[in-house]
């Protein structure tokens, strides 16, 4: 009877120090870590792994890297864990699981929560369960924000820019300003951190319009800190700031496009935390250039082009504050993510029995929480 122990390649580690408590976890749980050492910049920390653990570098995100470590050479990964949006796509699943195997992957977990760089559909063919961690970092992203819609009101970034240039006249330009005290906050998503944006902004005096999925109903809306909006089309043309809260499904691509920015108030500000296709960038960009409609300002923390691939239309717009994807990356935020992830990781193992045995051929993933229009 193959009594081969499972094996987990962890594409990237929890940061810091949290990654040596992250490996001991799941060595706990019997899994075996192959480690990539790709994206943890301390030496020290690098060496204390490879002592450990075994260690390979590469490229998380080029496809065939990946796929090639998940089947290194035919011993093949059961599990793998990652942070990051990896392109996990039918191909890489496909080699992963392939006939010949040693072990075939069965769970992916991402200490996140997206999974839209992932194949679902692939997954479930294959019998992969998915993992993410929803809500682990909703405070953190609700954090940052309320941060970008209080720069974009009060102009915080602009007004340090303009006296380091020396300029007290253009610093003080468009005083006084609106606040979160005297806006009307409209949401659009109805998850864990839109919940906590209504429950911030509200403790500021703002009003609090929701637009939320199917399943945000007159009901589950009784309870929350906010007023529900039939259509999106009111909450966009009904409130001065709009924040994004709703994962990339196929529901919600281009939800906020050029014909719904139009009916977005005169001053008003949209802040996008969500993901780059709820919001086209191109879009935005030109709406944000219309001085006839759109929205005056925006705050955009993701983009389709990322990492030291970055590239985006709004790089050079004067009317748009940029952030790197960092909204749910606070220390906090990261610890809590890994420790749900290996808790699912533990129940999930519990599930398939010892690893002899053929896990079920089920994939299973988060429910996607799309939205109406």
């Amino acid at each position: 009877m193959d009594r081969t122990p499972r094996r987990v390649l962890v594409v990237d580690p929890a940061p810091g120090e949290d990654a040596l408590t992250e490996l001991a976890a799941l060595t706990a749980l019997g899994l075996v870590p192959t480690v990539n050492l790709r994206r943890v910049a301390d030496p020290g920390l690098r060496a204390r792994i490879a002592a450990r653990w075994a260690a390979v570098d590469f490229d998380g995100f080029d496809e065939r890297e990946l796929a090639g470590h998940l089947e290194d050479g035919g011993r093949g990964h059961e599990v793998l864990k990652c942070r990051a949006g990896i392109p996990l796509t039918r191909a890489v699943l496909e080699r992963a699981t392939r006939d010949g195997l040693v072990r075939r992957l069965r769970l992916v977990g991402r200490a996140a929560a997206g999974s839209d760089t992932f194949d679902l559909a692939a997954a479930e063919r294959l019998g992969v369960a998915v993992r993410t961690t929803p809500g682990a970092n909703a405070a953190a992203v609700a954090e940052l924000t309320v941060a970008l819609m209080l720069d974009a009101l009060r102009g915080v970034g602009r007004r340090d820019a303009a006296l380091r240039r020396g300029s007290w006249t253009d610093a003080v330009a468009d005083l006084p300003v609106r606040g979160l005290a005297d806006a009307r906050v409209g949401l659009v998503g109805s998850g864990a951190i839109a919940r906590r944006v209504a429950e911030l902004v509200r403790a500021f005096g703002a009003e609090v319009w929701v637009h939320g999925s199917p399943r945000f109903t007159p009901e589950r809306a009784a309870g929350w800190p906010g007023r529900r909006t039939g259509t999106l089309a009111e909450l966009l043309a009904g409130c001065d700031v709009v924040s994004v809260h709703v994962p990339a499904t196929a529901r919600t691509a281009g939800l906020i496009g050029a014909e719904e920015l139009r009916l977005m108030r005169p001053g008003s500000v949209l802040v996008n935390t969500s993901r780059a296709a709820v919001v086209p960038e191109e879009a935005l960009d030109r709406a944000l250039r219309d001085p006839a409609g759109g929205p005056w300002w925006a705050a955009v923390d993701v983009f389709a082009a990322e990492g030291p691939g970055f590239a985006s239309v709004l790089a050079d717009n004067p009317f748009c504050t940029l952030s790197p994807h960092a909204a749910g990356m606070t220390r906090s935020a990261m610890r809590t993510a890994s420790q749900h992830l290996v808790e699912a990781f533990a129940q999930v193992l519990a599930d398939t029995g010892p690893p002899d045995g053929d896990p079920p051929r089920t994939g299973r993933s988060e429910p996607p929480d799309g939205v109406r229009a």
